[in-house]
């Protein structure tokens, strides 16, 4: 069942342009990992530090299995640092309704 996956992350003031032009590099990468359906990354209207990532994975496995290889090659920890409390990651699964 496809997954929904929502990252969150408030950069450091003033550095949300230069963490979104790091994104633009580094998610061609993820886009074409097996499993990824979408990514999109949207920026606050009110605060533009704060940055959301919707993706859709074909199963949650997928996306824990991009995101082990994410977290082994030092990204993960690369992007938390440039953040304001670090990442927030959730899980969704859409409904019949």
């Amino acid at each position: 069942m496809a997954c929904y996956v929502l990252l969150e992350l408030t950069a450091k003031p003033g550095t949300g342009a230069a963490v979104l032009e790091d994104l633009r590099e580094a998610l061609p990468e993820t886009r074409n990992k097996e499993g990824c359906l979408n990514v999109d990354v949207t920026a606050n209207d009110d605060n533009p530090d704060n940055i959301l990532l919707v993706m859709r994975w074909a199963s949650r496995r997928h996306y824990e299995t991009y995101r082990a290889w994410r977290d082994a090659s030092g990204v993960v920890a690369s992007f938390a640092e440039k953040t304001v409390g670090g990442l927030s990651t959730r899980f969704f699964n859409p409904t019949d309704v």
